[in-house]
């Protein structure tokens, strides 16, 4: 019998040490210990590097999910997400809708980086996209807007939607900015500014919550290790843990913020 109560004993540290590490989803979310029967659809953003979102696609097939990428529609010599928002949702509204079909699947779980997880909200706040969609996660996403839009506003839709203050913004954001009962979350990177702003109604957490130190700049997180452990675990209902593993990445930009001068060279933003 003492043997036994020392091995709960212990047993209740860890689990104590482990909660340290997470963060609960909200009430009434469950977490299955299987992979989730929804399809998976990971939805590139702003100029998005096809390569850098396939390692996540490719990583949540490796975790057991039927997992699809897309990037947003552009208009003519214009990069990926350079059309409006509003139409870069028409498009995700159409590839579920695919994607329902092709899998014989009721719902689709979505994963929108940056500018794509705008174009995921417009959907199911305001296509009908609620019936269709199971669990909710954008991560990178400036919700209120990323000051980079400013740069290339009039020469691109989106950049013009995505910019603070925008009409779409303004609509997009209006309360409730998601719709009640969609199981949601919100990742970013303290490393990057406007996507640190918290979307109302969802589970907001950063990487560095429980990484510590950890440097991910914008483009490189649908490869990160951790944000790839926490979108896993919020597609399963939470909690959210990671295990921090190794970046085997390396960015030049690192190490200091570009001059004024080089920001504005880069007008083809990722967002």
């Amino acid at each position: 019998m003492k043997t036994v109560l020392t091995l709960v004993a212990r047993l209740g540290v860890v689990l104590a040490l482990l909660g340290c590490a997470s963060v609960a989803a909200p009430a009434g979310f469950v977490r299955a210990d299987t992979v989730p029967a929804n399809p998976v659809l990971v939805i590139g953003g702003f100029d998005a590097d096809r390569g850098i979102l396939e390692k996540l696609r490719s990583e949540l097939s490796d975790r057991g999910y039927t997992a699809y990428s897309m990037v947003l529609p552009g208009i003519p010599a214009g990069s990926s997400g350079s059309a409006g928002i509003a139409e870069s949702a028409t498009a995700v509204a159409r590839e579920v809708a695919e994607i329902r079909q092709a899998a014989g699947a009721r719902r689709v779980d979505l994963v929108g980086h940056s500018m794509g997880g705008l174009a995921q909200r417009h959907y199911v706040k305001f296509l009908g996209g609620l019936n269709s969609v199971g669990t909710y996660v954008d991560f990178g996403t400036p919700n209120f807007g990323q000051p980079l839009g400013y740069l290339c506003a009039l020469v691109f839709p989106g950049c013009r939607d995505i910019a603070p203050g925008s009409e779409f913004l303004q609509q997009l954001n209006a309360p409730p900015a998601l719709p009640p009962g969609l199981p949601a979350y919100h990742l970013y990177s303290e490393d990057e500014g406007p996507e640190r702003d918290h979307l109302p109604g969802a589970v907001n957490a950063s990487v560095q919550q429980f990484c510590p130190g950890r440097h991910v700049i914008h483009r490189n997180e649908p490869q990160d290790g951790a944000f790839q452990d926490l979108i896993d675990s919020a597609l399963h209902g939470g909690p959210l843990v990671t295990d921090c593993p190794r970046q085997f990445f390396l960015s030049s930009e690192r190490s200091r913020p570009a001059p004024v001068g080089d920001q504005a060279k880069r007008a083809r933003f990722s967002a």
